[in-house]
């Protein structure tokens, strides 16, 4: 075989290993665009917040427990408060004490993405480039796990040199059932820059519900550091349950 031919083989081949390794995420998003729905649901959401920072003479936590209800359908989203409990523990030298009203339980984004986690799952999708595509378990029954990355990660930001971690991690892991669709999802990213350190790890778990999909729990853990003695955590915990 001359070096033309070579090279005309060889970029065909490039060409059919990147349509199969795309060939998963298109069915995926193919089969979450049939698990939304603008039919009437009801569901309660109850949720944990835990909050810590720490900086030279100043410590403040917080805790906050509460129920939101959402309800969905052709009109649109709506949600509300039912019960809420909140406490705080604040001690600030430099800082005088200052009664703030306390931040929604969850936001809008938030109830979005827990009444309509297809939606934001086929962006993610969109936006990504499948690493790996194996079988595996999940929670002791067989799955198929795909590992996937952001397609368009800065490369000052992917790039590492020789010999110390990349400065920017993102991926995420979906495990699919036997219907293939998500069972459950993990999303990491970090960040490393000169000064500044932040973490963030998401985990959801799914439920099928008169034939949409609807996150069923949820953990997000976000921590950060900067100029070594400013840090800070918070972790958010989620439950949805159809009313």
């Amino acid at each position: 075989m001359n070096r033309q031919a070579l090279k005309i083989a060889m970029a065909g081949g490039l060409l059919i290993s990147s349509a199969l390794a795309a060939q998963p995420l298109k069915d995926l998003q193919d089969r979450l665009a049939a698990m939304r729905s603008d039919q009437p649901i009801r569901v309660k959401v109850d949720v944990e917040i835990q909050h810590k920072g720490t900086a030279p003479l100043h410590l403040n936590s917080a805790k906050q427990r509460g129920r939101v209800i959402i309800e969905a359908g052709p009109w649109g989203v709506k949600a509300w408060e039912q019960k809420r409990a909140d406490s705080t523990s604040r001690f600030s030298f430099w800082r005088s004490k200052k009664e703030t009203d306390p931040d929604p339980l969850i936001d809008d984004i938030d109830v979005q993405a827990l009444i309509d986690p297809a939606g934001w799952i086929g962006s993610l999708l969109n936006e990504s480039d499948l690493v790996d595509d194996q079988m595996a378990t999940w929670e002791g029954q067989e799955a198929r796990l795909l590992l996937i990355r952001p397609s368009d990660l800065p490369a000052e930001l992917a790039a590492s040199r020789e010999g110390e971690p990349k400065p920017a991690v993102v991926e995420a892991k979906i495990w699919l059932g036997a219907d293939g669709l998500p069972l459950a999802l993990e999303r990491t990213g970090e960040l490393r820059l000169p000064g500044l350190t932040m973490t963030q790890y998401q985990t959801f778990t799914f439920q099928q519900v008169g034939g949409r999909l609807l996150v069923a729990r949820s953990t997000e853990t976000a921590s950060g550091t900067a100029l070594v003695v400013l840090r800070g955590s918070d972790v958010k915990k989620v439950k949805v349950t159809v009313d």
